[in-house]
């Protein structure tokens, strides 16, 4: 995720105390998460200058896309994931990792992110999702 954060500023003039006081706390209250500051001017008293921050985070990857619209898929819910199996057969539910074939090193936590290799997956229609009550 690409993050950045920059200054802006919001100007508020008005003619009288009763507008310039409903106007600076309509903005005010508009920007109350970008933390704002009040500069007032000393020769006008009905200006004012509000500095605030943005905040601003875009996706670089599908994985990330998905988890900002709500998505969150692990390594464990991938058909690439292949858990270690007991000598009988069946999956070894206390490891804790897997080999995969798209991981850097060809193993991966199973609750690590799952990579864009599986939401590539979904969205050509190789995988479908099933949903549990």
């Amino acid at each position: 995720m690409k993050h950045s954060r920059y200054e802006q500023f919001a100007i508020v003039t008005a003619d009288s105390a009763t507008l310039f006081s409903q106007k600076l706390n309509d903005e005010l209250f508009r920007l109350k998460d970008s933390d704002p500051v009040v500069y007032f001017s000393e020769s006008n008293p009905f200006y004012a200058r509000i500095r605030y921050i943005v905040d601003e985070s875009k996706p670089e990857s599908i994985a990330e896309a998905s988890e900002v619209e709500g998505v969150r898929l692990v390594c464990l819910q991938c058909p690439y994931f292949n858990a270690p199996k007991k000598d009988d057969g069946t999956p070894d539910k206390r490891v804790k990792w897997g080999d995969c074939e798209h991981a850097e090193l060809g193993r991966v936590l199973k609750t690590a992110p799952a990579c864009d290799r599986l939401y590539e997956l979904i969205r050509e229609g190789d995988v479908k999702l099933c949903f549990m009550d």
